[in-house]
């Protein structure tokens, strides 16, 4: 399964991640940051296995969903800044299952999250696998403006990231 999250008002940018994919998304709009997404579909369906993404992403090769679902296990899609950087990835329920998902109520939660969260499912998983290592901050070679937003663009032969946010220190 692969799910989209997005939120109210970012119509412009579900549109064109849609577009880009061909194969069966399930939306998820609001509840609050990435991680209010992740343990709805926790607490909410019975999904086993899904690919995370944010509605900033296109699909430039559909091979991609191929190559990671014929895989088995949790598989992060970059490990900038840490281990499923961005969300990005593949979660699975039994991990899901043995650790707590919170719920950020700022930005500021779901960056600090970015790291600590994710370096905890990571644990839990065990042996999680980088599909695209190349999908960092410091391989990005451009900035550009989509929808009334500069970006930092992160892209490779597989997909393409409008990054927002990036560099931010939390304090």
């Amino acid at each position: 399964m692969i799910v989209v999250g997005t939120t109210p008002g970012r119509e412009q940018w579900l549109k064109q991640c849609l577009a880009s994919i061909e194969h069966p998304v399930l939306v998820l709009s609001d509840f609050t940051f990435e991680l209010g997404k992740i343990k709805w579909i926790f607490d909410n369906t019975t999904i086993e296995r899904f690919m995370f993404l944010q509605d900033s992403v296109v699909i430039k090769n559909q091979n991609l969903f191929d190559l990671l679902f014929q895989d088995k296990g949790s598989i992060a899609l970059t490990n900038d800044p840490s281990v499923y950087g961005m969300y990005l990835g593949i979660y699975e329920r039994e991990h899901l299952a043995k650790i707590d998902i919170p719920i950020p109520k700022s930005k500021k939660e779901a960056i600090e999250f970015e790291m600590s969260w994710t370096a905890t499912y990571c644990q839990a998983a065990k042996n999680v696998r980088i599909a695209l290592p190349d999908l960092a901050d410091r391989n990005a070679v451009k900035k550009e403006i989509v929808f009334g937003r500069e970006n930092l663009v992160l892209e490779n032969d597989f997909l393409i990231k409008y990054k927002g946010n990036w560099g931010q220190l939390v304090v």
